[in-house]
């Protein structure tokens, strides 16, 4: 294969069940294959996952191995491997549609200013039917993304998820890459390295581009509707604000992930006193409880981070 224009990662470790699917649905993308190559990042498995790529291998699609466990090392990785003049990252537990690579393509060479992030929706695919206290601001963690139904430039408020990302690579090697210190690593939900490199996107002039056919469907198992995933998933959500803060430049106003669970209004004190209400059950429902407990996670979790950083 000549270089390719294109390089799709996946970035893997111990999903070999579902590897299979996700290779499958960027295999069948509408894109030329010429213009692509696929490449799996192995962060270090210890399941059938090498068997799962070296079953692909007559199909072109090349894989290498990153031993130090870490979701931004893995992503670091793969661009830094890449062939292509433009990577995009696809989650292991995920699939593409057909679209998801020409789109991405054409949002790059539209006439006007070239992108330095491109992405879209990310459907949720519920292997159970969700529970009726997960909200639409739950899902986000979850990884559910949607900006309508037409292609355009995203505000600095509007965010894509890292599962379903494409950039210049020179440009991910101008910035560093991703945060190694932020993002899943083991034994913890660690996040915030899609925030963080967006911020330094954004300080130096650049912008997101969401286009709806950069579009993936996103696997939510069992145990990720469960309360306890998320009181994990949020603790680990507020130590990872305090590290982005202290990993930003100075010159970068305090990021946030985003993770507020209950009312938003009355500020800061008046969302603490009312989660922490709710936490405690007192006359509220079963969902607005298991919120409350949700938003607090948070808070133990953003103290935890300013000891544990301190």
């Amino acid at each position: 294969m000549d270089e390719p224009l294109m390089t799709a990662i996946i970035c893997t470790r111990n999903r070999a069940v579902l590897l299979d699917s996700c290779i499958r649905s960027v295999l069948s993308q509408t894109l030329p294959r010429r213009q692509y190559e696929i490449l799996v990042v192995d962060n270090n498995s210890t399941d059938d996952t090498a068997s799962v790529c070296a079953a692909y291998a007559g199909q072109g699609i090349r894989s290498v191995v990153e031993p130090v466990v870490g979701l931004s090392r893995a992503r670091n990785t793969g661009w830094r491997e890449a062939r292509g003049e433009f990577v995009g990252y696809l989650d292991d537990d995920a699939t593409a549609e057909k679209t998801w690579l020409a789109a991405a393509l054409e949002s790059f060479l539209q006439p006007e200013a070239m992108p330095d992030w491109v992405g879209g929706p990310i459907y949720l695919r519920w292997e159970v039917q969700a529970p009726d206290w997960i909200n639409e601001e739950l899902r986000v963690p979850l990884g559910y993304v949607y900006w309508g139904d037409g292609p355009r430039r995203l505000t600095t408020a509007e965010r894509l998820g890292g599962g379903n990302s494409f950039y210049p690579r020179v440009r991910l090697a101008e910035l560093g890459g991703f945060e190694e210190r932020l993002g899943r690593q083991r034994g913890s939900l660690l996040s915030g390295e899609e925030t963080h490199l967006q911020k330094r996107i954004e300080r130096n002039g650049g912008f997101l581009f969401y286009h709806p056919q950069v579009s993936i469907h996103h696997n939510v198992p069992v145990e990720r509707t469960r309360a306890s995933w998320f009181y994990h998933r949020y603790f680990w959500g507020g130590v990872s604000d305090v590290v982005m803060r202290c990993t930003l430049p100075a010159d970068i106003p305090p990021a946030s992930g985003g993770v507020v669970a209950g009312p938003k209004k009355g500020g800061r004190v008046g969302r603490l006193f009312a989660n922490a209400t709710a936490a405690l059950g007192l006359a509220v429902s079963q969902a607005r409880r298991i919120q409350g407990r949700i938003y607090m996670s948070y808070v133990l979790g953003h103290l935890y981070g300013i000891v544990r950083n301190s």
